[in-house]
C-alpha cells in the first residue's frame, strides 16, 4: 500500500532545499536477521520520500557503495549492530559527530566484497566521497544464520526504523 505525501513530508521536501540523501540498506537477505536494512528499504518503497532522497538496497555491495556515496550530502545507513544489546532494539547513532564507527560494532564479514560499514566509510574519506552527514540506523540482530526470514523481535524493529528515518530526514531537514 503506498502512502502518500503528508504535510510534515512535504514540508520535509522544502527544507530539505538541495539536500541530496541516500537511505542505503546494507545486508545479506539470505542470513537471517542480517536482512535488516534491505528489509527497511522495502517497507520504504511504501512511503513517498521527498525527490530528493533515494532509497536502495545495496546488500552486500560493499566498497562500491563508496564510489556513489559525493552525489549526498547526507547518508541514512540501515543496517545490523552489535552492541550486545537485546534483538530488535534499534540505535541512531551520527557517525559524522562520533568521528568513526567501531569494527566492533558491526557484525563479521566474510568477503572482499563485504568490507562492511567501516572498511567502507574509511574507503570512501580516502577517496574524498565521504557525505557531510553519516548516520547509521542499527538494529540488534538475534540470529545470522542462513535463513530467508529475520526474527520475530528484528521484524518489528523493521516497522520502527521506517519511523526513525523519517524523523531523521525531519532533523536534517532542521539543520
Amino acid at each position: 500500500m503506498k502512502i502518500g505525501k503528508t504535510a510534515i513530508m512535504m514540508a520535509n521536501e522544502r527544507a530539505l532545499g538541495e539536500k541530496r540523501v541516500l537511505i542505503a540498506g546494507i545486508g545479506n537477505r539470505l542470513m537471517g536477521d542480517d536482512g535488516f536494512g534491505p528489509s527497511v528499504i522495502d517497507l520504504l518503497e511504501g512511503v513517498t520520500l521527498p525527490s530528493n532522497v533515494d532509497a536502495r538496497d545495496f546488500a552486500t555491495a560493499g566498497l562500491t557503495v563508496a564510489t556513489e556515496l559525493d552525489k549526498y550530502d547526507a547518508v541514512i545507513f540501515l543496517d545490523t549492530i552489535n552492541l550486545m544489546e537485546n534483538p530488535g532494539e534499534l540505535h541512531a547513532i551520527d557517525i559524522s559527530e562520533i568521528g568513526e564507527i567501531d569494527d566492533a560494532m558491526v557484525k563479521p564479514r566474510a568477503g572482499l566484497h563485504d568490507v562492511g560499514l567501516p572498511g567502507l566509510l574509511r574507503l570512501a574519506q580516502a577517496m574524498g566521497t565521504i557525505p557531510h552527514r553519516i548516520i547509521l540506523i542499527g538494529c540488534e540482530p538475534k540470529s545470522i544464520t542462513q535463513s530467508l526470514d529475520l526474527s520475530e523481535e528484528v521484524r518489528r524493529a523493521t516497522q520502527s526504523a521506517v519511523g526513525m528515518v523519517i524523523n531523521i530526514l525531519s532533523t536534517l531537514a532542521e539543520g
